[in-house]
């Protein structure tokens, strides 16, 4: 086993996979900064020794930078803030601000609007001198436009539905942004009811189409006046009970008239039709057909017709009494959606009196409609045309349909077309260059029994070339990308090794030397294609450099010819806004909002740790408590975190102060990432197929045993935890072992069958166990028994584990990876939270786990938090995010010998944020 430690400070040789341009340059700008004191970002290597560590309180001090929006001339970046302020009755709350700070750094950052509403998404307008943002009304998020140079924010919008991302068009008179619209909406525009699968129900039920009457007039054989109309039934015969007379008007100058009985209605209905038209003639009256449309009933009683039932039925429904839903995907991400939204694209004529008044509010105009949603939207060049990802045309309800192609919508003609389709891949994303002939996507294969990785394609407008794909040498989970303005580089970012690093990528490098203009792929096809199967002839990666260190995680870019400005987490700081030379070689901070209150902080320095164990490289990070000395013993509290994109949580302020918070308690802490987990390439994230347990759990073990050897952590206090994937292989480890004694679990899955079930995220059920519960026959579950010693089973049992899960069913494999399966062996404490609307992985998963326990008289705990869903840092408030720390702290300290030098006690003022 080989074992390698190094320091997470980029200055001290972190090994990169790829060069980083210029590092040593501007890191010893860096460090000036941190010695001086003048950059705000510490670091325990610059921190003077009254500096106090970090405390629970200092989380009502921490911001984030968010947005990052350069100018259309690079001069000035445009970002927001969220920062947590002073709440009401319900405690802290969160507030996102809007800034706007020259590139140059010469002046400090400029609070753009004032007041206690969250602002995000901000846009420039093509000339610089007007920004738009979105802003809740009243609960509804609605576009606004401020001016640069000062002024009351204009709302632009008033969309029932809201207002999403928005886009200025090319020459700046328009604006582009997204709505979710409910499926009813869609009903009322569409005038068609939507893709259902109800069981012998069709969306039209609830209508009683109605036959057209059919009236005969009779006329005056010689002036052509109406005498008298008689009603029609099938087949022509007269229906005499619609009529209110009883007897038939004859003209009033027919000879002999008043000698002639009258003619009853009635006797008329028993006439053949020949015989009816002899009556007619004898009368001297001419019969004239017509239609008369009939209203549809819309009466709604319980007690009426079958339709008239359903009505009821359906007004009920929509009072909030009864959810009824059938579609597939029930399960949103925080609450039930028995209904689905689709995502629409709306542009608006922005109003000349813009900059001199509040013109008239423009109404909105939808460019794209139906039951199909669309995702990411871009402009071409013109502002007469934008490129969108899309559901293909279907008559599928759009739960069943996971294909999304790329379209060009014209505005002036309202017209949409297919750009490009590969089969049996999603295309996301598209970001177009600068003069309209490139454009890049990301493509994610579709399968129902595998996960894959995203890649970035490239794909000619002109449509004359195959689609291309560049990522495949990188490995990595692609996030997001942005083109330079010149059109020659591509910046993504993308998870690796427990950060999110930023890259570039030369996708023409090959071809410059002979290449004269913006760049452009050689065609291969004499006309355009829009269609295509995936094949290896696709993959042509391009060459690329990683411009950060992956002790960064770089949340959001923005990119000039000449420079890069990107919002990022590091060890030494929450987050900051930097800006660098496209080289790399010259990083300066624009804004550092956490800069005054971490100067007085001492921060704890994680290192890398990487232990080679089952062929694969397991790395984690190692943090060692600032207030410890060489002579101290510290406890351990392993966190297990990585795992698939859906079930991970990125590195991240949030991640950030939980590290500093617990290490400033006195406890030591290992982060592992073990096999499954996004950003150590695909061999890595394959690795746990049918295998959430075993595997990573022995990898969480080697790790572990590595760490607890260093000189300064006590072996025999060691705790385990976990969040999401890492809860449900820290549980399944804890039915394995009695070496913890203590452990903490957040929103894991500890049933997975019951994902599949009951999960938004259920279909990583069949995707990471080849199918589904009801797959194979039940078979007993893999030895199991107790190990005190802190080791998994023998060499000759894991031997066994490994051939049955190369043999395993669906099933077997999904009992034999669930935590619960082994509740019975589970006797470590544990403390369960749960998030009170986590819809992504069941709300059911922890109470199932804790019932188990209790039932067995084991020592757990359980906490769920109201109104919070799967990802807590997203989800829950202020009072809640530092409620979880402070309860795992507190519980760990019922079972390790934690100091507690860390904190002093506080007055009631002094614990308020």
């Amino acid at each position: 086993m080989q074992i390698f430690s190094t320091s997470a400070l980029p200055f001290l040789n972190d090994p990169l996979p790829s060069r980083v341009p210029g590092t040593p340059l501007g890191l010893f700008v860096l460090t000036l900064l941190l010695l001086g004191g003048g950059g705000g970002l510490s670091s325990s290597h610059a921190q003077s020794e009254t500096a106090r560590l970090i405390q629970a309180r200092d989380f009502y001090r921490m911001q984030e930078v968010r947005d990052v929006a350069l100018s259309p001339h690079g001069r000035s970046v445009a970002y927001t803030v969220r920062r947590i302020v002073r709440g009401g009755d319900s405690g802290p709350t969160s507030q996102t601000q809007l800034y706007v700070t020259p590139t140059t750094g010469n002046r400090g950052p400029r609070l753009l609007t004032r007041g206690d509403r969250t602002l995000r998404q901000p846009a420039w307008h093509p000339d610089g001198t007007h920004l738009a943002f979105v802003r809740p009304v009243q609960g509804t998020p609605q576009v606004f436009v401020v001016p640069l140079s000062g002024g009351a924010p204009y709302q632009l919008t008033d969309t029932p539905h809201g207002a999403q991302r928005p886009q200025w068009s090319p020459n700046g008179e328009r604006l582009l942004f997204a709505s979710a619209v409910p499926e009813r909406a869609v009903a009322r525009r569409t005038g068609r009811p939507g893709p259902s699968e109800r069981p012998g129900r069709s969306p039209r039920n609830l209508v009683r189409s109605a036959s057209a009457d059919t009236i005969l007039v009779l006329r005056h054989a010689r002036t052509l006046d109406p005498v008298d109309t008689l009603d029609l039934g099938p087949e022509d015969q007269v229906r005499p009970g619609a009529d209110t007379a009883r007897v038939l008007q004859t003209p009033s100058d027919l000879e002999g008239a008043e000698s002639l009985a009258a003619t009853p209605v009635d006797s008329l209905a028993l006439l053949a039709p020949d015989s009816l038209r002899a009556v007619f003639g004898r009368l001297r009256l001419r019969p004239d057909t017509t239609t008369v449309p009939v209203a549809p009933d819309t009466t709604a009683a319980p007690g009426g017709n079958l339709t008239q039932v359903r009505r009821w039925m359906r007004r009920n429904r929509r009072q909030g009494a009864p959810l009824v839903s059938s579609r597939l995907d029930l399960q949103g991400e925080r609450r039930l959606q028995p209904s689905p939204t689709y995502r629409h694209h709306f542009v608006v004529e922005v109003p000349s009196g813009i900059r001199s008044g509040t013109p008239p509010r423009p109404e909105a105009r939808s460019v794209t409609k139906g039951y199909r949603a669309y995702g990411r939207a871009e402009w071409l060049p013109g502002s007469g045309q934008i490129v969108v990802s899309g559901m293909p045309p279907t008559s599928r309800p759009p739960d069943r349909v996971r294909q999304r192609n790329l379209y060009v919508v014209d505005l002036t003609r309202d017209r949409i077309r297919r750009l490009l389709r590969i089969k049996n891949y999603a295309l996301t994303a598209p970001d177009v260059t600068a003069d309209g002939t490139m454009i890049a996507f990301r493509a994610t294969a579709l399968s129902d029994t595998s996960d894959e990785q995203a890649e970035i394609g490239l794909f000619a407008l002109d449509g004359r070339s195959e689609p291309r794909v560049i990522t495949s040498t990188l490995d990595r989970d692609v996030g997001s990308f942005r083109w330079s303005p010149e059109g020659w580089y591509l910046y993504a970012t993308a998870p690796s090794r427990g950060g999110r690093p930023l890259y570039r990528l030369t996708p023409f490098a090959r071809d410059t030397s002979a290449q004269e203009g913006s760049p452009k792929m050689t065609p291969d096809q004499p006309t355009s294609r829009d269609d295509f199967v995936f094949d290896s002839t696709m993959v042509r990666p391009a060459e690329y450099e990683q411009m950060t260190a992956d002790t960064r995680a770089v949340h959001a870019f923005e990119v000039t010819s000449a420079s890069v400005v990107y919002a990022a987490t590091d060890p030494t700081t929450p987050s900051a806004l930097y800006t660098n030379t496209v080289s790399f070689n010259n990083e300066q901070p624009l804004a550092t909002p956490n800069a005054d209150w971490l100067a007085q902080r001492r921060v704890a320095t994680p290192e890398r740790i990487t232990v080679s164990h089952d062929s694969l490289d397991i790395t984690g990070w190692v943090t060692r408590p600032a207030s410890s000395s060489d002579s101290d013993r510290t406890p351990l509290f392993v966190q297990v975190r990585g795992g698939p994109p859906e079930l991970n949580a990125p590195y991240g302020p949030g991640t950030w102060f939980e590290r500093q918070y617990l290490a400033g308690r006195g406890l030591g802490l290992l982060e592992v990432f073990p096999r499954g987990s996004a950003g150590f390439g695909t061999a890595f994230r394959r690795a746990n197929h049918q295998n959430w347990g075993p595997g990573p759990a022995q990898d969480v073990l080697a790790l572990a045993d590595s760490a607890a050897a260093l000189p300064w952590t006590d072996s025999t206090q060691v705790a385990l935890g976990g969040t999401s994937y890492g809860a449900t292989v820290a549980t399944w480890l804890l039915g394995q072992t009695d070496r913890f004694a203590a452990a903490v679990a957040l929103n894991g899955i500890y049933d997975l069958p019951a994902l599949l079930d009951a999960g938004q995220a259920w279909r990583l059920v069949p995707q990471g166990f080849g199918g589904h519960p009801w797959e194979g026959p039940s078979t007993l579950r893999a030895d199991s028994s107790t190990h005190p010693t802190g080791s998994l089973p023998s060499a000759r049992s894991q031997d066994t584990l490994r051939s049955a899960r190369l043999q395993d069913t669906p099933r077997a494999a999904l009992h034999r990876n669930s935590p619960i399966t082994y509740a019975d062996q589970i006797n470590t404490p544990l403390l369960l939270l749960q998030g009170g609307t986590d819809r992504r992985v069941g709300l059911s998963q922890s109470e199932r786990l804790y019932k188990r326990l209790k039932i067995l008289e084991r020592p757990v705990e359980y906490v769920r938090y109201p109104g919070v869903g799967h990802d807590l840092s997203a989800s829950a408030t202020p009072r809640i995010r530092l409620d979880r720390l402070v309860r795992t702290y507190e519980f760990l300290a019922r079972f390790l010998d934690i100091s507690e030098a860390s904190e002093r006690p506080l007055s009631t003022d002094a614990a308020r944020p």
